[in-house]
């Protein structure tokens, strides 16, 4: 199978235009004052935590999509046919092709389907790690809640008498906690939703993986 240069690099292009995007909106809110707003004004400290783990994820994500690349080019310009030799010289630095490699010397027509089962349970390892970091990140805003919460109502309990200043004050220490309530929660919505998304590219691309590997291996078998 001819593959050109662009159709090779394009899986991890299309991930890569998405990390633009993100890069460029990080800016835009940056330039617009809101991250130092944000910074400025959580004093929890569970924004930056949670963006820190974004960016992280972000990061984890391009490399994986990367690694997914690598391996579904091997796998596509074997023709048809899965070359034990090629992917034996590329697996050490690749999951994905190391999972393959070990699928491939232990199947055979009686335990293939069983195999393809277990390679299912391997390839989609991280897919599992990233669910459990967008559920984090959307637990972590929620967090962020309930401490915001917490602080407008502690400002609540040291009312003793009312006048001008202890009512300027007690405002200012309310708008404090509903601050750090909604910028948690903000932060963390919209980091979860942006790392589905690139998870969900990274489920595409281990569906397409399982699917040229399973094809080959009924043929060859």
């Amino acid at each position: 199978m001819n593959i050109n240069k662009f159709q090779a690099n394009n899986i991890f292009i299309k991930w890569l235009v998405g990390f633009i995007l993100i890069i460029c909106t990080f800016y835009l809110l940056f330039f617009y004052g809101f991250i130092s707003e944000l910074f400025k004004n959580d004093i929890s400290f569970i924004s930056p935590i949670i963006l820190f783990i974004f960016i992280i994820s972000t990061i984890f994500v391009g490399y994986h999509v990367n690694l997914l690349q690598i391996s579904i080019y091997t796998l596509k310009a074997s023709s048809n046919d899965l070359d034990i030799q090629t992917i034996c010289q590329t697996r050490q630095h690749n999951y994905y092709l190391a999972c393959i490699y070990d699928l491939f010397k232990l199947s055979n027509v009686s335990n293939l389907s069983n195999m393809l089962e277990l390679l299912e349970l391997k390839i989609s390892k991280y897919l599992r790690i990233l669910s459990f970091i967008v559920d984090l990140l959307i637990r972590l805003g929620l967090v962020g809640t309930v401490i915001g919460f917490i602080l407008m109502l502690q400002s609540v309990t040291l009312i003793e008498n009312f006048d001008i200043n202890l009512m300027q004050d007690l405002m200012k220490n309310m708008s404090a906690g509903m601050m750090v309530a909604l910028y948690t929660t903000l932060t963390g919505l919209i980091t979860a939703m942006i790392l589905m998304l690139q998870n969900k590219y990274l489920e595409l691309l281990l569906v397409d993986l399982y699917s040229i590997v399973s094809e080959q291996l009924r043929a060859k078998k």
